[in-house]
């Protein structure tokens, strides 16, 4: 029996959920150096039939020069002030090791938050607007105590290719080194970016 590839898989999650599920794959052409067929795959699917969020999977092995780029996450659109690229993650034990990356690190203004988050990127009066509401500030940290591996993305990644995203600025829990499967996972993530969407509007 041939084991399912990614978008089989993700097209039984969808199904299973009774969502619909957009996916594209686009072949690299090969060459005397890439003999071995590679593709820029994309699979989006919204949460539910309003579009409030979706979720996104992204993978191209040649994205930068060279360089593939994998990320996987669930995606809500947002007003139209909010266009910087900002990234939020959990401090890890490199950054308190690392003197020079506490200065790097954008300051909100909230020590318990200053002090557990890295923010880079930068950040207008829009976006300081938001990330300094104490309600956003403990949710987002909620998050990402949950998802140790995740990070919170401000407009970092082009997803024009889901309609509802195209030219619009968006916020995103995202796995920024793989494809997330397991159901159980997806539908928390799913439900926190909700309560985000929630607290926002």
């Amino acid at each position: 029996m041939m084991e399912k590839t990614n978008i089989e898989e993700l097209k039984e999650f969808s199904k299973s959920t009774n969502r619909v599920m957009a996916a594209k794959e686009v072949p690299y052409p090969l060459s005397g150096i890439r003999t071995f067929r590679k593709y820029r795959s994309w699979v989006y699917i919204p949460n539910n039939s309003e579009n409030t969020s979706f979720f996104i999977w992204y993978n191209d092995p040649y994205a930068i020069i060279g360089l593939p780029k994998i990320y996987c996450g669930a995606f809500i659109p947002l007003s139209s002030s909010l266009n910087s690229k900002i990234n939020i993650r959990i401090r890890n034990i490199l950054d308190k090791l690392n003197f020079f990356s506490n200065g790097a690190s954008i300051k909100i203004g909230n020590k318990r938050i200053d002090k557990k988050l890295i923010i880079s990127g930068n950040m207008n009066s829009s976006e300081r607007k938001l990330f300094t509401q104490p309600m956003i500030q403990d949710k987002l940290l909620e998050v990402l105590n949950d998802e140790p591996f995740m990070n919170i993305s401000l407009n970092e990644n082009n997803v024009d290719f889901v309609p509802e995203l195209r030219n619009t600025p968006y916020l995103s829990i995202i796995n920024p080194q793989k494809w997330i499967f397991d159901k159980k996972v997806i539908e928390r993530i799913f439900m926190q970016i909700e309560e985000i969407r929630n607290l926002i509007n």
